[in-house]
């Protein structure tokens, strides 16, 4: 695994103050909530060696409050999340969570563990 982003949570970042969509940390849980119309695009990377994990790429963008790509290994693969993304995808009455467990038994110790929508 190359040592880029062990953990694969939040990359990029601009300059702003707060974000629009929210990040909370409980335990060894994270979970990042937003709206489907903060979603500007989705993506899996595929792992480049067997054991590697794919990865959940989401890029969220807010007018006032910037942008942030948030990046979580997916141990167990994403299911249904790359669905759910889709349907949420430019929809402002739609809410996303996705959780990472920060302390998973995986060999980096993280992966996504929920992918939901409301």
């Amino acid at each position: 695994m190359k040592p880029i982003l062990p953990l694969c949570l939040a990359v990029l970042m601009t300059a702003t103050p707060a974000l629009a969509w929210e990040r909370a940390t409980q335990g060894s849980y994270v979970t990042w909530t937003f709206q489907g119309h903060e979603i500007v695009s989705y993506s899996v990377t595929e792992p480049a060696f067997d054991e590697d994990p794919e990865v959940l790429n989401v890029s969220l963008s807010d007018p006032q409050s910037g942008s942030v790509i948030v990046m979580i290994e997916a141990d167990l693969g994403v299911g249904d999340c790359l669905r759910k993304l889709g349907s949420a995808m430019g929809n402002t009455r739609t809410n996303v969570t996705l959780v990472a467990n920060l302390n998973a038994t995986t060999l980096n110790g993280v992966t996504l563990d929920a992918c939901s929508t409301h």
